[in-house]
């Protein structure tokens, strides 16, 4: 439309459709990540009258005035009354290059003073306008904040935030103009300013063609993954996404999945009446569950500082894991309350971060195995894909049994129904080491998870036979081309160096050089090294032949089985 109609654009309901549009798309990519709606939605175009009340009532306690249709604050004004202007950023104040990005014509000679800022703005062609006593305009970027905040949040305001570049000019403006409004000396009471994100360390940009969207993030990380990243950083510094810090928030993840996995699978193998009383190891574990719970707390009355917190975590998960290490080797079951405790902790922590939905008395993290089902469902829907899973399995081994199977096709059906079956239901099964015939370790997963470890072990595996057959055939080729070399007739070796030689004697031995110059006594001695060693492995040749006179095709033949292999 600005291309075809250019200023002649002034239906306001078209700018509205155009950010509701973006409205639309933000609120499901915070749906997406797991960030909980707001209970209320402000919009300026919804506030107008608000706004244009809250910009008279400014110009009535004398610190905005009117000037060919627009409204300018008076921060001289309103530093002469007693205020303080730029209370976040006082060095800023003053600089016409930072206060200038938040208005297109800030120079404009209109001011009274250079730091003044508008409040209303005269509409100019091909913009959204609205009536007001100053004829028609539109709000100015920052009054409109002020007023929809005062609005719904009144006086005072406890906590603000926002970005860091948003400190000034926007929310030191915002504080002149609410305080302007309301007559106070104290809008806010904390703002907290958030770092910016950073792309592999670098500013995230267009112009620097390293922008991504919350869209095609999620494509390859999880809203789960996404949150564990921010939460390992500072949350008032730049936060850095990257390749290597969501590696580790992916790390970070599987290590608190495994831990879950672990402590359910050791309560359920311990039983509902099992051991409960402690000896050192649990005191240790214990005093572990303490220390972790006290430094949460200061962690996180440090300034939010959650990768603090999460750390602390960490600590606790491997006290846990050293606890049943030790208890391992011990030959003692691990105490299932006291597990219940540690996991329990981790459990809350993680849920108060947003990265859990269980409820406070559970613990570990959502399988996505029953994603969408609710308390509806029938008991058929729930337990039919394990019984078909079992049955399938089961007929697979009525077949090979028929069929007179080795060991070895019986066990890979073991493997098979635990690699494809028993993902795709969500379970997890670890099989235990040792001639002991130890039951295997039976946890719960997200299918997508099991599916993508499984993925990845087949691919590493076939990586690994590659690397191996291809070994093979170079060991293959080279062993091939040296009895290849070896069934030249020593009479026969020098002949062929006609770059090297000229003249040769009745027995094939070089005597002059490719110049026609007789060969040195040097050369010569070099000449009868290289002959001897022709003889030798000529000889090896022809016993070889006499055990196998095909040795050499079979040789060929096995070369190119192995490069055919490595061409699948």
């Amino acid at each position: 439309l600005d291309a075809k109609l250019k200023a002649t654009v002034t239906d306001v309901s078209i700018f509205r459709r155009l950010a509701a549009k973006y409205e639309v798309e933000f609120f499901e990519d915070m749906k997406a990540l797991g960030v909980r709606p707001p209970h209320v939605l402000t919009r300026v175009t919804e506030y107008i009258d608000a706004i244009i009340n809250y910009v008279e009532k400014i110009v009535q306690h004398g610190f905005a005035y009117a000037v060919n249709g627009s409204v300018y604050f008076d921060t001289k004004a309103f530093k002469e009354s007693g205020h303080m202007y730029g209370k976040l950023c006082p060095w800023s104040v003053g600089s016409a290059e930072l206060a200038a990005e938040s208005e297109s014509d800030f120079a404009t000679s209109e001011k009274r003073n250079r730091s003044d800022f508008a409040l209303w703005k005269a509409s100019k062609a091909g913009e959204p306008s609205w009536p007001s006593p100053w004829g028609d305009g539109r709000p100015g970027w920052h009054i409109e904040c002020s007023a929809m905040a005062s609005d719904i949040v009144g006086f005072p305001m406890d906590i603000h935030s926002g970005g860091i570049d948003l400190r000034f000019p926007h929310h030191d403006n915002e504080l002149a103009q609410a305080e302007a409004f309301h007559e106070c000396s104290q809008w806010v009471n904390y703002f907290l300013h958030a770092g910016h994100l950073h792309i592999e360390g670098h500013k995230m940009s267009k112009s620097l063609k390293n922008f991504i969207t919350i869209r095609q993030a999620l494509e390859k990380y999880s809203a789960r993954q996404f949150r564990l990243l921010f939460l390992l950083q500072a949350w008032d510094k730049p936060i850095n996404y990257g390749e290597g810090a969501m590696a580790d928030a992916v790390g970070r993840e599987k290590q608190l999945r495994n831990f879950f996995q672990t402590v359910q699978a050791e309560m359920r193998a311990a039983g509902e009446q099992g051991e409960e009383a402690w000896s050192a190891l649990e005191k240790t574990l214990n005093a572990a569950v303490s220390t972790a719970q006290a430094e949460v707390r200061a962690r996180l009355e440090d300034n939010f500082d959650t990768a603090g917190a999460i750390s602390a975590l960490f600590d606790l998960i491997s006290a846990t894991n050293v606890y049943l290490k030790d208890a391992s080797a011990k030959k003692r079951r691990p105490r299932p309350l006291l597990l219940q405790s540690a996991a329990q902790f981790v459990s809350r922590i993680l849920q108060v971060f947003g990265l859990l939905d269980s409820s406070l008395d559970s613990f570990g993290m959502s399988t996505g195995a029953t994603a969408g089902a609710g308390a509806e469902q029938s008991k058929e829907a729930i337990v039919l894909p394990y019984i078909q899973g079992f049955s399938t399995f089961r007929d697979d081994v009525r077949a090979a049994v028929r069929r007179n199977a080795t060991k070895d096709e019986l066990l890979s059906l073991t493997d098979k129904v635990r690699d494809y079956a028993m993902v795709d239901l969500g379970i997890r099964c670890e099989d235990r080491g040792g001639a002991g015939g130890e039951a295997a370790v039976v946890k719960l997963d997200d299918p997508k998870v099991l599916g993508a470890e499984r993925d990845e072990r087949i691919a590493k595996a076939g990586a690994e036979a590659k690397r191996k057959l291809q070994t093979k055939l170079a060991a293959k080729v080279k062993d091939l081309e040296r009895w290849q070399a070896a069934s030249t007739p020593p009479s026969e070796l020098f002949k062929r160096a006609v770059d090297k030689y000229s003249a040769w004697d009745d027995k094939g031995v070089p005597t002059h050089d490719k110049d026609g110059k007789e060969l040195s006594a040097k050369a010569k001695k070099g000449v009868e090294k290289e002959l001897k060693k022709a003889e030798e492995s000529f000889a090896k040749y022809q016993q070889k032949v006499a055990e196998d006179a095909g040795f050499l095709e079979s040789m060929k033949e096995e070369v190119a089985r192995l490069e055919a292999e490595l061409a699948k």
